[in-house]
């Protein structure tokens, strides 16, 4: 009988944070269709408004460093009547250069870096090759400008694909530079998936080319739930082609509330050569929430 002032409660504070969210991404919605009508002048499709909000908190924690906590903001406003191949992005960190590192995608062990900007993507599709030109303007004085063009195409199977990826890009502090990618995804059932990962980054003005190699096996827990199994390889030619460090990690994440709240664990081992390839424990705690 006590519990059930409590659970009382909570379902308040639920529906109350619900209810906010709703709010929030009804306003900005409404805001980014407005604009989206004033630049068309009238209304052209019906297509779904995807505008979104996500902010991101981030805690990262290493053996013998110090831990670090840092948030991030990224403000996707979609103008379904003015766009047709291109879609406007403002964010507190460059996402292009942030997916050229495939360990970001599967354990992040460090804040993400500052960098305020927007991006215009233009994006078209020449069979099934998909492009895209993103040119970013950094919030710097002075303004600073970097592009992206990126070529990408998924050959699908009955069990596996195939992800091919190129990017040529040129960045004030590092110049211009290559990308690819050759990912293999093999679907074994609705539970299990492996992904071999396999991507390289060149930059031309520091002569410096990274490899990243790996896999990573997912296991479906529920429809909100996931563990991924994670053991990544980073190589680099400085000064001859070498293994740089290797990182086994065991990430789980879950939706706490579906479109609103989502959560990352990740505890991993990193061996980095500078340290003789002895093993260092550390954790990520990501909480992401989307309007």
């Amino acid at each position: 009988m006590q519990q059930a002032p409590k659970e009382k409660e909570r379902s308040r504070w639920e529906k109350a944070l619900i209810r906010g969210n709703i709010n929030i991404s009804e306003w900005f919605d409404s805001a980014a269709e407005g604009l989206d009508l004033f630049l068309a002048g009238k209304k052209v499709t019906k297509k779904k408004n995807e505008s979104n909000i996500r902010i991101e908190n981030i805690t990262t924690s290493r053996e013998g460093k110090a831990l670090n906590n840092a948030w991030s903001i990224a403000v996707n406003p979609r103008l379904p009547n003015v766009e047709e191949y291109w879609h406007l992005k403002f964010a507190t960190y460059d996402e292009r250069e942030e997916k050229r590192n495939a360990k970001n995608a599967y354990l992040r062990q460090t804040a993400r870096q500052r960098n305020y900007g927007a991006t215009v993507g233009l994006f078209k599709k020449l069979g099934n090759v998909r492009t895209a030109f993103q040119p970013r303007i950094e919030l710097r004085d002075p303004l600073r400008v970097s592009h992206s063009l990126i070529l990408e195409s998924i050959a699908e199977q009955k069990t596996y694909e195939i992800n091919p990826k190129l990017e040529l890009y040129a960045t004030p502090d590092r110049g211009v530079g290559t990308f690819q990618a050759l990912n293999f995804n093999f679907t074994f059932s609705r539970v299990w998936t492996l992904t071999l990962i396999n991507q390289g980054d060149y930059e031309e003005k520091f002569h410096i080319y990274m490899v990243t190699n790996g896999f990573s096996v997912g296991q479906n827990l529920t429809d909100r739930s996931a563990l991924s199994y994670n053991l990544i390889f980073s190589s680099n030619n400085r000064p001859d082609y070498h293994l740089e460090a290797y990182n086994v990690s065991v990430g789980y994440s879950e939706v706490i509330y579906k479109k609103i709240l989502d959560i990352q664990v990740i505890p991993n081992l990193d061996f980095q050569k500078t340290a003789g390839f002895r093993g260092a424990a550390g954790i990520t705690l990501s909480f992401n929430f989307n309007f």
